[in-house]
């Protein structure tokens, strides 16, 4: 537990220099992901099927795209000491997710017509992949604001709500896996690797693992894993059947 040995301004300084890599790292993993569907479209290829962009797919790409520039964004205003533009901003970076809720929703009812699943399932089960994370992000969003006092718990909501939004979604875009159920669900399944260098930290840092760490990897666990589970038993289809907007 070297980091616990440190000065208090080596330990900050060392927490802020962890936040800002991760933050880098998980943009980094983003860009790789998406880079043949989305931000190097027509450019780039990887050997599975390339979706269609119709207009609410762009817009969901540029707002998430945005979210986690507004994560870069925050990590290095702590790391440059401006904890006054981090808070304004951050307010504003509230508002800014909560209004991603309703797009994950949309653009995950909205899918299920253009029928760009792969091929071990149909359109109405592959929309739980989605709609599986929205309540999980609300929650540590939530969990981030209302502890925002608390810079431990918050610092690690909001990590781990990043986390979320790319272990499933960008992970599972890299042809790691054959495309099948058990390929996905072993690709689910990486994704929360993500959360390594967090309990790192936590062990290095602290000398335990956070609950903030533990409830954000908890969270995501059940949005990695619950859609292979009912995919599986195919219960989900007629429950999808059912939301508004398909």
């Amino acid at each position: 537990m070297a980091t616990l040995a440190l000065s208090p301004l080596e330990r900050v300084t060392r927490e802020r220099r962890f936040y800002t890599r991760m933050a880098l790292f998980l943009a980094a993993v983003v860009f790789i992901g998406f880079a043949p569907s989305f931000y190097l479209r027509g450019y780039v290829s990887f050997p599975r099927p390339n979706p269609t962009l119709p207009p609410a797919v762009m817009l969901h790409g540029l707002v998430f795209t945005a979210w986690m520039l507004l994560v870069v964004a925050q990590t290095q205003l702590i790391a440059a000491n401006r904890r006054d533009l981090h808070m304004k901003l951050g307010l504003a970076g509230m508002a800014f997710a909560a209004a991603l809720i309703p797009i994950m929703y949309l653009t995950a009812v909205w899918q299920v017509a253009r029928a760009n699943q792969p091929p071990f399932t149909d359109p109405l089960s592959w929309s739980i992949v989605p709609i599986a994370g929205i309540v999980p992000f609300a929650l540590l969003l939530w969990l981030g604001w209302s502890r925002r006092r608390d810079a431990q718990w918050h610092k690690r909501a909001m990590l781990s709500a990043a986390i979320l939004t790319v272990a499933g979604p960008a992970i599972g875009r890299l042809p790691l896996a054959p495309p099948s159920l058990a390929g996905f669900t072993v690709q689910m399944i990486l994704g929360l690797l993500l959360f390594v260098p967090l309990f790192l930290w936590d062990r290095r840092s602290l000398g335990r693992i956070h609950p903030a760490t533990w409830t954000g990897f908890s969270l995501a666990a059940v949005t990695q894993i619950l859609p292979s589970v009912l995919m599986a038993l195919d219960v989900w289809a007629p429950i999808a059947a059912r939301l508004p907007g398909i």
